[in-house]
């Protein structure tokens, strides 16, 4: 684990406000619990929140005025980090409720399982010309227990998605599904809805599946149908909702938003959380058949800037009506890339959750042959392959820890939005210059600020035709 200078500085400026007598104990127990606030996040170095938080953490209360007070004295905003403390126990304590796999250091893995689908959709990125050989249920297994056993050692857990293609037309998905509940695996499945009945429903149940992805495109029928590519697409969607609730799943909405249904954003929201069902809104993102679609379907700067404008508002909203136990973290998983720096904690712990690309920090794919994507989406790049090669061996690779550390490239390398965007998509980067760790092409900042320049530029000239 890195210590900066600058940490570790502050690291021992701390260390010598607490009393002499107490720091043999005390010293070891600081450094460990940054370190794990920082393994958390899957970061490679201990941040400046990472270290007073942990100090807060494991301050018992009686002393909390004391340290407060030294701190001050040395020019720390205690206030802050008693804030962020409370703000991130209070996220910890609603995940804790609902779902351990959304705590963190929880690692999300999307399983693409098959090449296969019973849908058309318009914007897929997991389609590919030819099926592929499928591995057998006996090499996933090897492949779960690799990764498991990696992460275990690194004091994580992973989560494990079931995608495709589509899922349930794998013969032993539920052999899969029930491995997984045997071993207490977080484990989750991603489904269009269309095979989605009432035996798998109840198994899911049985094993205590964690959450439960639905496809859910459009509130309209006739557009759900053009969007996902067969006539029934709505109506399948609507009685898998219904049954996983039926069997009191966690149920999340996946909605790609793409020009066919960017009006639509507010009124999916409404009805989905009428239903008890959380919305979870992700950008279309430009491969395989989106990219074919793109010009009918893409989004633009502009747009990408008012879909994660929206998402952020909910956010924010909430936590400034103090209702930040009950917020859904699938509102702050992907949001806010390129925004201007949080006004204040509460937006920045908000952000902090799950702010930018998560690529190699809590989100990887692993494709049907056992190649390891970077991020949950599909890739040129992989790292490695999980099926032949130690998890172990994957995460220590100069690659994996360049893209978790996002070391992107160009422009992005010396923003100072980076820790909040994670330099956007890297998909997005990836397919339109062949490098995963080149610099945005859809920052909005950017472009900003060059509008800003034009602006500056068009009041020089007008001066200068007055004079």
């Amino acid at each position: 684990m890195d210590w900066k200078n600058e940490i570790e500085e502050l690291y021992q400026k701390v260390m010598s406000l607490t009393p002499e007598n107490f720091r043999p104990a005390i010293k070891p127990m600081l450094r460990e619990a940054a370190e794990k606030a920082a393994r958390l996040r899957n970061s490679g170095y201990v941040s400046k929140d990472d270290l007073l938080s942990a100090l807060f953490d494991i301050t018992p209360d009686a002393f909390k005025p004391t340290v407060v007070n030294d701190l001050q004295g040395i020019g720390i905003d205690t206030e802050r980090y008693i804030k962020l403390s409370d703000i991130r126990k209070q996220y910890s304590r609603t995940w804790d409720e609902i779902s351990g796999a959304f705590l963190p250091g929880v690692y999300h893995f999307t399983m693409y399982l098959t090449d296969r689908c019973n849908q058309k959709c318009i914007h897929c990125a997991a389609e590919v010309m030819e099926k592929r050989p499928e591995l057998t249920t006996e090499q996933w297994i090897q492949i779960i227990e690799n990764v498991e056993q990696t992460l275990r050692k690194r004091g994580r857990r992973g989560c494990y998605i079931w995608f495709g293609g589509e899922p349930t037309l794998r013969k032993d998905l539920k052999d899969l599904i029930r491995y997984c509940g045997e071993k207490g695996y977080y484990q989750a499945i991603s489904t269009n809805g269309m095979l989605f009945d009432e035996e798998l429903a109840k198994l899911c149940a049985e094993v205590k599946m964690s959450h439960v992805f639905i496809s859910y495109d459009s509130v309209y029928p006739e557009r759900a149908a053009k969007i996902r590519g067969v006539p029934n697409a709505y109506e399948a969607a609507e009685k898998a909702i219904k049954l996983a609730l039926k069997y009191n799943h966690f149920v999340i909405c996946t909605e790609t938003v793409q020009k066919e249904n960017f009006d639509e954003m507010q009124e999916i929201k409404e009805k989905l959380e009428s239903m008890g069902v959380i919305p979870y809104f992700r950008a279309i993102i430009k491969q395989r058949t989106a990219e074919k679609n793109w010009e009918e379907i893409g989004l633009n700067a502009e747009e990408y800037r008012k879909f994660y404008e929206f998402k952020y508002k909910n956010v924010v909203d909430a936590i400034r009506k103090g209702e930040a136990s009950s917020l859904n973290k699938f509102y702050t998983y992907d949001m806010v890339p390129f925004m201007e720096c949080p006004l204040n904690d509460e937006e920045r712990t908000a952000l902090e959750w799950g702010v930018g690309c998560q690529a190699c920090r809590s989100v990887s794919g692993i494709d049907i042959n056992g190649d390891f994507f970077p991020c949950d989406y599909p890739s040129q790049l992989t790292l490695g392959n999980v099926l032949t090669q130690s998890f172990d061996e994957v995460m220590e690779s100069e690659m994996f820890k360049a893209i978790r550390d996002r070391n992107i490239k160009g422009k992005c390398s010396s923003c100072h939005h980076l820790d909040l965007c994670g330099g956007g998509c890297r998909v997005h980067a990836e397919n339109e210059t062949g490098d995963f760790l080149a610099e945005s092409p859809y920052c909005w900042h950017e472009m900003d600020h060059e509008h800003e320049q034009m602006k500056s530029k068009k009041k020089e000239l007008e001066l200068e035709v007055k004079k």
